[in-house]
């Protein structure tokens, strides 16, 4: 039949549909093949790389800090501690959104602009992969609450315990001791690869004072270990580990109860003291006041309180005043008598008659005697040397600087440590200015003149020092020219710091070491020489010293100073009808060394005292420096000078006998 009627050909439909089925079962098992292919592929061929990025993704190598060495002072007080925390961190390769997980931290835990500033500058010098980085240091237990509530809804995110430096002290030793904070990326660019290494995991480095001069000795070995996390960079276990070496422990020469003792005797004044042992050359005090607060820079400054340290121009706390120069003033005077007695100048008996005033052959300008007493009229009169020290007669002293000049002072005075920076580990000291010729000459491009020694013999002009040259150099008059360098470093884990012996300074010889006997006597009458008689004839310190403790049991050999900060005539500063700014006020200053004329004992204790707008070096500084003394040789050392006295006393008798 034809037409609609037909019927289907099934034959002709099942060839067709075998011919698709076998085209379907041929492709399938192509599909089967090619699985299977990859399946052998990825199992055997390519095991090792797959099972190498599986364990890395699971499996990571990271440091451990190792702990930092701690400081002590010279009776085992901590001065820089290592106190634990807890720090919030972050692995950014396991932060998939790190702003909107920023943001929902926020919610849970104090997170300002500066820690997210801090933060950031963290992350670009960090570049070690799968590290982790602080975001936040010292959580509180309520923050740590918070987060471990919600730390499934944080992946790469961990809170990590840590040791950071702690300061007891604070602002008594931010400038001796310094203080450690984070690494700068130019800090790191300045490091071996090696170096680099060694501050893998670490955050911080010591940035001032011991903290940064012995930084590799406290800074310590790190450490390394492999560790398994889970998909949240959660550590699960520890699969190898090695220790790090903790930091060396360091005892310095400094004692606690004098730094404490000293930055108190400066009061409302600031300044700077420096304290030194003469036989040791150990630093027994270093302050420079006003201080700050070191904890503050270790987990990061905030942008506030740093702009409050930096803006302070009266104060600048943060400038070290016990490491940096001024004009020395009269502080000089009795260096530039040892050089007059040895180069032949003067003898015991030399003395000139002081107007008041000096002046230069052919030259009508005076150079005025400013000291106080001078400066209601007239001069010293009949003045030797030994009288130019304990009345500080500038009118002496321009006339024997005059006839020594500047070659003879800058040459004798080196040895002393102007000009110089003696100290074995405080590297960072400024060296001050110890004049001469070729020195103007480099720096100004001028000839020397005349009247500029005349200004340097009285520690003023260019003549510039630091309260620790200050120190060094009356320490080397106490210990009657031997020169013992000053360092702060005492003991390194128990074991005593020499110092660097092949670049010992030599000892400062006089051509009569009975110069040295007679120069400690005229110190020594700077403060212990009465009134007498003889108008104006008596020590400067003597009124606000001795007659001021007349119980004083020991005696101290001193010699003051005034610096000035402006050319402001005296006329000035003396008169009661014009009122100066107390910062255009002079410096005082007051270098002194202690007990004296004692033959049971030798010199204990060498001071330098600072005291900035102080005015008068006398009566401001002065009694501070025996505020030091005392606290040194009657409270921490106990001497009893009363029974020394009397068994000296015996002895002489049983000798008379």
């Amino acid at each position: 039949m034809t037409g609609k009627w037909q019927l289907k050909d099934h034959e002709a439909e099942r060839a067709l549909f075998d011919r698709r089925l076998a085209v379907a079962a041929v492709f399938i098992a192509l599909l089967f093949a090619a699985l299977i292919a990859k399946l052998v592929n990825l199992q055997v061929f390519k095991h090792d790389y797959f099972s190498v990025r599986s364990d890395g993704n699971r499996i990571h190598s990271q440091f451990i800090p190792p702990p930092r060495g701690l400081i002590f002072d010279r009776n085992g007080e901590l001065l820089a501690d290592n106190q634990p925390i807890f720090n919030l961190t972050v692995v950014r390769e396991q932060v998939e959104d790190m702003e909107s997980t920023l943001s929902f931290l926020s919610t849970l835990i104090r997170l300002n602009e500066d820690d997210i500033e801090q933060f950031n500058n963290r992350m670009r010098r960090n570049r070690v992969p799968f590290s982790s980085v602080p975001l936040r240091y010292v959580l509180t237990e309520e923050e740590k609450s918070r987060f471990a509530v919600n730390s499934h809804k944080l992946p790469g995110i961990a809170i990590e315990h840590q040791f950071v430096r702690q300061y007891p002290l604070a602002a008594l030793t931010a400038h001796s001791v310094g203080y450690v904070s984070e690494i700068n990326r130019e800090e790191l660019d300045r490091m071996s690869d090696a170096e680099r290494e060694n501050y893998g995991g670490t955050n911080h480095i010591g940035k001032t004072g011991i903290e940064r001069t012995y930084e590799e000795l406290l800074h310590g070995t790190v450490g390394y270990e492999i560790v398994e996390k889970n998909n949240r960079g959660q550590v699960m276990g520890t699969l190898d580990r090695t220790d790090p070496v903790a930091g060396k422990n360091i005892t310095l020469h400094m004692d606690s109860r004098l730094q404490i003792a000293a930055e108190q005797a400066l009061g409302e004044f600031r300044g700077a003291i420096v304290a030194i042992d003469p036989a040791t050359g150990g630093i027994l005090a270093m302050v420079s006041k006003p201080g700050f607060d070191p904890n503050l820079f270790v987990t990061g400054i905030s942008t506030r309180d740093y702009k409050v340290l930096v803006t302070d121009e009266i104060n600048t706390p943060l400038f070290d005043r016990s490491t940096n120069p001024y004009p020395p003033g009269s502080t000089i005077k009795p260096f530039l008598g040892l050089s007059g007695l040895h180069n032949g100048l003067v003898d015991y008996e030399f003395a000139i008659e002081d107007p008041g005033y000096f002046r230069l052959p052919g030259v009508s300008y005076r150079w005025g005697d400013y000291t106080l007493r001078t400066a209601i009229g007239g001069g010293h009169g009949h003045t030797n040397l030994q009288k130019a020290i304990y009345q500080s007669c500038d009118t002496f002293f321009y006339a024997l600087g005059n006839r020594m000049g500047i070659d003879t002072i800058h040459q004798f005075m080196s040895q002393f440590g102007f000009g110089e920076n003696f100290a074995l580990d405080i590297s960072y000291a400024r060296t001050g200015v110890l004049p001469s010729r070729e020195w103007k000459m480099a720096s100004r491009g001028e000839p020397w003149y005349p009247g500029d020694t005349i200004n340097s013999s009285i520690g003023q002009g260019y003549m510039w020092a630091t309260p620790l040259q200050l120190a060094t150099a009356v320490s080397i008059i106490a210990n009657k020219g031997k020169v013992v360098q000053p360092r702060m470093l005492k003991e390194i884990e128990g074991q005593a710091f020499q110092g660097d012996i092949k670049n010992a300074v030599p000892d400062v010889m006089l051509n009569d070491p009975d110069y040295w006997r007679f120069m400690e006597e005229a110190m020594t009458m700077v403060v212990h020489r009465p009134y007498s008689d003889t108008f104006r004839d008596y020590g400067t310190a003597y009124e606000a010293i001795a007659m001021a403790d007349r119980d004083m049991s020991y005696k101290m050999a001193g010699k003051s100073g005034s610096a000035q900060v402006v050319g402001i005539s005296q006329e000035i500063f003396h008169s009661t009808d014009i009122i100066v700014s107390d910062l255009n006020k002079d410096h005082g200053l007051f270098i002194a060394f202690a007990p004296t004329e004692n033959i049971q004992i030798s010199p204990q204790i060498a001071v330098a005292v600072f005291v900035e707008n102080g005015e008068y070096g006398s009566s401001v500084a002065g009694p501070i420096a025996k505020q030091v003394i005392d606290t040194y040789l009657l409270d921490i050392l106990q001497i009893d000078f009363a029974a020394m006295e009397a068994a000296t006393d015996s002895l002489i008798s049983q000798v008379d006998d």
